[in-house]
């Protein structure tokens, strides 16, 4: 089977690239909570899905190290497969950034272990973490988490959310008369408008009716028009907005997840707040 590639170019040095691949509190910020985590060749590495984790155990051997060019490791989940795999990061420059390669060979070699170990699923995973979460820890972008307790169903949250004139309601703190664009269905493209016609174009990544819906962000719209990347979208395409509900004892407890660049930080953490308060007025009213 082919292995899986995955191509990045990032506006940035090698050196910044290389550090957040080799330096533990940069992979902790974006990648994993990696353990024993010496630069050597032979020196094995573990870790779980997350501080908390204990689900997903992965062991890694170090193969090869050249410093801002090649690191290259084993990958196996001991503990759930008897397959082995590796994985090999490749760094090159590219103008005045960087052109990161992922190479995952032998994904397929996890077929003893559930299906959350399937190649489909790798591929997906190390789409996400090179394009987006690797990206994102270069870059600055910073994920905001909003948490809001709401006396009504998640069915109930979930139509006041999305329905037109509901969200013309909840998002007014953010621009009055602005207005949600296109069918709300995975894999669709839809545009957040202000009433001028500019605003946001975005693909539903993912939709779990009442329960999550996760917004991929493109780029911007003018004149009701989708235009194309430039040097400042092309910092934050492909960010993420996510809407998760729970439903809990005396409701739905919504978290609201957004990735924001160093500029909108302030701006995200005074309205966010004040939409939300709004949605939840009329939800339990």
């Amino acid at each position: 089977m082919k292995p899986i590639i995955v191509t990045q170019i990032f506006n940035v040095p090698i050196l910044e690239v290389w550090k957040a691949l080799t330096e533990v509190n940069s992979l902790k910020k974006w990648y994993f909570p990696v353990k024993n985590f010496e630069l050597e060749v032979g020196k094995t590495f573990t870790f779980y899905e997350s501080e908390e984790g204990t689900r997903f155990f992965h062991s890694c051997t170090f193969l090869q190290i050249v410093p801002e060019k090649i690191l290259e490791h084993t990958w196996t989940h001991p503990n759930d497969s008897k397959g082995t795999s590796n994985l090999k990061w490749e760094l090159e420059s590219e103008g005045n950034g960087t052109k990161v390669t992922l190479t995952h060979t032998g994904a397929e070699n996890f077929e003893d272990a559930c299906p959350d170990f399937s190649v489909a699923n790798f591929e997906m995973g190390w789409n996400a973490f090179l394009k987006t979460m690797l990206r994102n820890f270069l870059y600055g972008i910073e994920k905001l988490i909003f948490d809001l307790e709401i006396n009504a169903l998640p069915e109930t949250v979930w139509r006041k959310l999305w329905e037109n004139e509901n969200y013309s309601i909840w998002t007014e703190p953010f621009c009055e008369g602005s207005y949600l664009k296109g069918e709300l269905k995975q894999g669709n493209r839809v545009h957040f408008l202000s009433p001028n016609g500019e605003g946001m174009y975005s693909d539903v990544a993912f939709l779990i009716e009442n329960k999550l819906m996760m917004f991929k962000h493109i780029g911007m719209v003018k004149d009701l028009e989708e235009l194309p990347l430039d040097k400042e979208t092309e910092t934050w395409t492909g960010s993420y907005e996510n809407y998760r509900l729970t439903e809990i004892s005396t409701g739905t407890m919504l978290t609201v997840e957004v990735d924001t660049i160093a500029d909108y930080k302030s701006y995200m953490e005074e309205k966010f707040p004040l939409a939300l308060g709004r949605l939840r007025e009329i939800c339990e009213n």
